[in-house]
């Protein structure tokens, strides 16, 4: 009998210490609506978010110190495929081939009180903190899909990237300051760049109040270098929540684009509405690439399902002769 009771308080203790110092959590989200895109007549079921599934993880090192890890696959929901990207890599593109299967995040790092060191395959700290989080739909559904894409194109300016492979990451937090700066490799087994793709950006959020300054250069160079510059900020009222963004840069062949964004976003009951509108400009070609609004309703049946419907008027150049799109979808998370 006491012999047992050893070895019973030797395995709880063993399982205490497992599950103080490490931890994997399998996530995902399976995101399908009936849409139709600005740019284009054709309706069709699609994934209104990125349906994705991954695995991530945290290890604690002791004395502040912890190691982490982030995989994260992308998929199609309406055929299970996988999400497809260019068959082969460009020196204009650092975007998904095809074949990727972490397509979304392949990382490891470490974490402390000196902040959080991150290698692989990550988003840009510019489009992580101004970017996404300028527009109320995040990089979502038909506001910011497709080739006529609005909000995508006028955040980004046509211009920046959102993942960079083969980097290395730093942010860092404190008194509502955060920072965070990459650069990656510009050679590796599916990139060539010209110049190793660099960003950073510094951000303040207090209270209502949140601004933040981004600056990218996408590492691609021809008669200039292509780089883009954010600055956004919001202002939270209870009923409403306000925000804006302005976006000066230029492309690799030396137009300078222009871009600015105003959005509200306003809880009524237990769901959201979103609006938005703003512009893309080539000034260089004289080019109103992108210019128009959004509207959007999004409802939480739960903590983790969402119904929504969106519709944008896109009359830039981007979508042709079909300016407007619009979807009635269903987002579940897991």
């Amino acid at each position: 009998m006491k012999k047992s009771l050893i070895v019973l308080a030797a395995l709880g203790a063993f399982t205490s210490v497992a599950s103080a110092q490490s931890s994997v959590t399998l996530y995902g989200r399976v995101d399908l609506s009936v849409a139709k895109y600005a740019g284009t007549e054709a309706k069709s079921m699609t994934n209104g978010s990125g349906s994705r599934f991954g695995v991530r993880g945290v290890e604690d090192l002791g004395g502040g110190l912890s190691a982490f890890f982030n995989l994260e696959h992308r998929y199609n929901a309406d055929t299970g495929a996988q999400t497809a990207g260019p068959i082969a890599a460009s020196a204009t593109s650092n975007a998904a081939p095809l074949g990727r299967f972490w397509a979304g995040r392949s990382i490891v790092g470490l974490q402390g009180g000196f902040g959080k060191v991150t290698l692989g395959r990550e988003y840009t700290t510019s489009f992580l903190m101004s970017q996404l989080i300028a527009d109320p739909w995040g990089w979502d559904t038909v506001v910011s899909q497709g080739s006529a894409a609005l909000n995508n194109s006028i955040t980004s300016g046509a211009i920046a990237s959102v993942r960079n492979d083969s980097s290395l990451t730093y942010n860092f937090s404190a008194a509502g300051f955060s920072v965070g700066a990459q650069i990656a490799e510009s050679t590796d087994d599916i990139n060539t760049f010209q110049k190793k793709p660099f960003n950073f950006a510094v951000s303040y959020g207090a209270g209502p109040v949140m601004v933040a300054v981004a600056y990218e250069r996408t590492g691609q160079e021809a008669l200039d270098t292509a780089k883009w510059v954010t600055v956004n900020g919001s202002f939270d009222l209870g009923m409403v929540k306000l925000g804006a963004l302005y976006g000066t840069g230029n492309t690799a062949a030396g137009a300078d684009h222009k871009s600015y964004l105003v959005t509200a976003v306003a809880p009524i009951g237990q769901g959201e509405f979103r609006a938005s509108y703003g512009r893309l400009r080539d000034e260089t070609n004289d080019v109103t690439a992108a210019k128009g609004f959004a509207l959007g309703y999004h409802y939480a049946l739960s903590k983790r399902t969402t119904l929504y419907t969106d519709v944008i008027r896109n009359t830039g150049v981007l979508a042709g002769t079909e300016k407007t799109g619009y979807d009635f979808g269903i987002k579940h998370h897991f």
